[in-house]
C-alpha cells in the first residue's frame, strides 16, 4: 500500500566532477576514465572561466578536451584550460536545461 502525499523520489544532486581552483594534473580525465567504466551516462554541467554554462551528455574526453552533446544534439567541445568547474549527474536523471549564456 502506497503512502499517501508522500513525496516523489529526488534525484542525487549533482556531484562536482572537477575545480580548476583545486585540481591539478589529469584529474578530470581520471574522474569521467572512472565514471565511464561503470558504462553509466553522463550529463555534465560545464562552466567555463568566462562565465557561460552548457549542460549535456558526455560525448568523448581526453587529456586537454571534453566534448558534451546537448539536447538537440549539437556537440560543443572545451579545452580543459578553460574549464572553470565541471558537475555530473546520471543520465535520465533530473531534467537539466540544455544551454545557458
Amino acid at each position: 500500500m502506497e503512502a499517501r502525499g508522500s513525496a516523489p523520489k529526488q534525484s542525487a544532486p549533482p556531484s562536482l566532477v572537477f575545480d580548476h581552483n583545486t585540481d591539478a594534473g589529469p584529474v578530470l580525465w581520471q574522474r569521467l576514465h572512472e565514471w565511464s567504466r561503470g558504462g553509466a551516462g553522463m550529463r555534465l554541467i560545464v562552466h567555463l572561466k568566462g562565465g557561460t554554462t552548457y549542460v549535456g551528455d558526455l560525448v568523448d574526453f581526453d587529456l586537454t578536451r571534453l566534448t558534451i552533446s546537448a539536447r538537440d544534439k549539437q556537440h560543443h567541445e572545451f579545452w580543459v584550460e578553460d574549464l572553470s568547474y565541471v558537475l555530473a549527474v546520471a543520465a535520465g536523471s533530473a531534467a537539466l536545461p540544455s544551454v545557458s549564456g
